[in-house]
């Protein structure tokens, strides 16, 4: 990986709790910019629209308790200013493998991805670190990974309810039908299960006055990683139009992330 730093564009999609009958809902959702300084194999400026879970309203250190809302808003994944912390170690000739030092999870790409690595929020209090890999010259594309601090309240991921109640969670803080500004937005669920102790959760965000189709998919679990327990989600990101093509690959990227166990079992 070259250390030359590009600028990229990430987009966030914030969340709010919300709980459907069934799947296959049709909600609605709102995204936020963010900024990301990526590592890279070229200089060149790019712009990834990256759907996921965010919270405003964090804890004022890793220790403090958050609510569920506060915990669903940090829920996906999203990505921002970032600082190099190169932590990949080759694992062949086609794939890579990122070694998280600080919160022990790891998972590969394929060896050709460049990354990104940062805070989503400028400000220390309200900040989580991001990581991020898409494929040369396509950010549209990526995978990348959240961690949220949590309180003693949720020491597993049974603690935000169901995997659908977690799901529509995500989906409906992402309404967004009569905006004040700015596009209609809407999200369908498609699919929400457990995975082990994890869950995953794959749904759609539209903007159609703007064609604008993204399709999603998360891993999410509660690991501890010595000092605290976070909330760690995993989230590939793909235009609707590429995913047919793309989606083989990014589930084999979802199926290599590794947690830490959680602290309470």
């Amino acid at each position: 990986m070259s250390a030359a730093a590009s600028s990229v564009t990430l987009a966030r999609a914030v969340a709010a709790p919300r709980v459907a009958a069934k799947r296959h809902a049709r909600v609605a959702g709102a995204v936020a910019p963010a900024r990301c300084a990526a590592a890279a194999s070229s200089s060149s400026s790019s712009s990834i629209d990256d759907a996921s879970a965010a919270s405003s309203s964090s804890s004022s250190s890793s220790s403090r308790a958050v609510d569920r809302r506060a915990v669903l808003l940090g829920g996906a994944a999203l990505a921002a200013t970032a600082a190099i912390a190169p932590d990949a170690r080759a694992e062949g000739a086609e794939t890579k493998r990122y070694v998280d030092a600080e919160d022990k999870y790891s998972f590969s790409v394929p060896a050709d991805w460049e990354q990104a690595i940062g805070t989503t929020d400028d400000n220390p209090q309200s900040s989580r670190r991001v990581t991020a890999y898409f494929p040369p010259g396509d950010p549209d594309i990526n995978v990348n990974v959240v961690c949220t601090a949590l309180g003693a309240d949720y020491p597993k991921m049974g603690s935000f309810g169901s995997p659908d109640e977690f799901a529509f969670g995500v989906a409906a803080g992402m309404t967004r039908p009569k905006p004040k500004s700015g596009p209609k937005q809407f999200s369908y669920v498609l699919n929400a299960k457990s995975k082990g102790d994890k869950y995953f959760i794959e749904y759609t965000v539209e903007r159609p006055s703007e064609d604008f189709y993204q399709h999603l998919m998360s891993v999410v679990g509660v690991g501890y990683n010595g000092r605290v327990s976070r909330l760690i989600t995993a989230t590939a990101v793909c235009p609707e139009d590429k995913f047919a093509e793309n989606k083989a690959k990014l589930e084999a990227i979802l199926d290599t992330i590794e947690l830490p166990p959680p602290l309470y079992s």
